[in-house]
């Protein structure tokens, strides 16, 4: 049964990472998975005879359900993009805000110190000049698609690794980093299509990242765990302007405002659920 709940918590993260502005890291968080997840990919190669079986059977339904998520969304998530584009970003601002009541008791659950709030305004400050960078056009130029080329293979590579960062850091949309950087379009265009010139390098450079970043990520949850998660808040508030898509008094807002509500629910009732087992 655990393994059946990993799979779909694995889908919930794939799907979150096609969202720009939406954090896979922070739905890991509300989910109670996320510490464990960093930390089994961060050591993955520590004893590895000895413990590979035990981390493979905890990664691979999250892994399959992610890769399916991602796969099987994308042309989805693409559509509600152009066509409801307010509704479904609001659906996820719910989702992120009630994630955060779990992820605030998260970070005291080892004690506080006004110190953590210095990492936490900091984060804040970085995803709210994203997000206005985005906003005013300064950053995103957009590349619709990818010619194969040595460098083009290399860029794919390096994109797959800012990304990979950006997805196991709870707060920053591993999507909304390739919107910035332009490359988002191309991206989601050569996942729904299954174009593997295109997503092979730039998975080598997503799995290469999110090996770098869990085993990161891992080392400041281990030494400095109430910064790193105030660190986590700042980024999740402060990215929430960047998928923050207006709003009209019609009866699309009314749906927006539901969709919102119910994504609200959603959330906080899966944090809940994990925050009992635990």
């Amino acid at each position: 049964m655990e393994h059946i709940i990993n799979f779909f918590k694995g889908m919930i993260i794939g799907i979150s990472n096609v969202i720009p502005g939406v954090s896979g890291g922070t739905m890991a968080v509300s989910m109670g998975i996320y510490e464990k997840l960093v930390q089994t990919i961060g050591n993955f190669f520590h004893h590895l005879k000895e413990n590979f079986k035990k981390n493979m059977i905890f990664l691979l339904p999250i892994v399959v359900g992610a890769g399916i998520g991602i796969i099987a969304f994308s042309k989805l998530i693409k559509f509600l993009l152009e066509n409801y584009a307010m509704q479904t970003q609001f659906a996820f601002i719910g989702l992120i805000l009630g994630s955060m009541p779990f992820i605030m008791k998260k970070s005291v659950s080892k004690g506080f110190s006004w110190k953590y709030l210095i990492p936490g305004i900091l984060t804040f400050g970085i995803g709210l000049t994203l997000a206005i960078l985005e906003i005013l056009g300064i950053t995103g130029n957009t590349v619709d698609h990818f010619d194969i080329t040595f460098i083009n293979i290399i860029l794919l590579f390096i994109y797959g690794m800012i990304s990979a960062v950006s997805m196991v850091v709870p707060g920053i949309s591993g999507s909304f980093i390739l919107l910035l950087l332009g490359v988002y379009s191309a991206i989601i265009s050569a996942i729904s299509s299954l174009n593997v010139l295109v997503l092979l390098p730039f998975g080598i450079g997503v799995v290469i990242g999110i090996l770098l970043a869990s085993k990161i990520i891992d080392f400041l949850l281990e030494r400095f765990y109430g910064y790193t998660y105030f660190a986590i808040i700042g980024f999740v508030i402060g990215s929430l302007l960047a998928i923050y898509p207006g709003f009209s008094f019609d009866i699309a807002g009314v749906v927006s405002i539901i969709c919102l509500a119910f994504g609200f629910a959603s959330s906080f009732f899966i944090s809940k659920y994990t925050n009992k087992e635990e």
